[in-house]
């Protein structure tokens, strides 16, 4: 991210915003409620654009108008939400859920699909009882789970999580933590995670970037 600006009804949201971050890394992002935080990581997904800068991954560009561009940002890039339920459709049961972005983004046949989204349940922690549920019917952690396993399924190298366990029990918390750490030694993702307890930052990033009123203060090392 390099000199990312953004203003929402005249009021500077980010001013002058640059942050590296390194392939296996976790790369927390700390501020008050206000800060700017979800801004930076809904403008790294492409949900917000910046009103100027640049968001680069490996020297391309993801703001340019090149649609090869934006689709290379829309599968290495993903994002995981403080309100994980409002990633699932309420009418599709897990295993749904999971396969549909590989209906958009893989050339598998159906049969394979459903092994693919058996093996990631697996790698989440969830039983084949939890794919033939829909989200009223699982708790907030199993729906964490279910977004982490449909998030999955396309590969990303870098996932945004914006308070991802901030809803969750404080058991739940950590499970959730340590399944993200996990995931992360085997595949080798790299994480944006967003959060204003900074306590937990200190326990699972490798840096930590402080965000005040748009701007970053500092980068720490860990």
């Amino acid at each position: 991210m390099k000199h990312l600006h953004k203003k929402f009804n005249g009021r500077n949201v980010l001013e002058d915003v640059s942050l590296a971050i390194y392939p296996g890394e976790t790369l927390g992002l700390c501020g008050k409620s206000g800060s700017g935080k979800t801004t930076v990581g809904r403008c790294i997904v492409g949900l917000e654009r910046p009103d100027s800068g640049e968001i680069l991954y490996g020297g391309v560009n993801f703001l340019s108008e090149n649609k090869r561009n934006s689709s290379v940002a829309s599968t290495r890039v993903q994002m995981i939400f403080q309100h994980p339920e409002t990633s699932l459709d309420p009418r599709m049961k897990g295993m749904d859920s999971i396969i549909e972005p590989l209906q958009i983004h893989s050339k598998c046949n159906g049969e394979q699909m459903h092994d693919k989204a058996r093996e990631l349940a697996d790698m989440v922690g969830l039983s084949m009882e939890h794919l033939h549920r829909y989200p009223s019917q699982l708790s907030g952690g199993e729906i964490q789970r279910i977004v982490l396993a449909r998030i999955l399924s396309i590969g990303p190298q870098l996932i945004v999580a914006d308070e991802p366990t901030s809803m969750l029990d404080v058991s739940v918390q950590a499970q959730v933590l340590r399944l993200m750490q996990r995931i992360q030694e085997e595949k080798g993702i790299s994480y944006l995670l967003i959060s204003h307890d900074i306590e937990l930052l200190h326990q699972v990033c490798d840096r930590i970037a402080y965000l005040e009123e748009g701007s970053i203060l500092r980068v720490e090392e860990m």
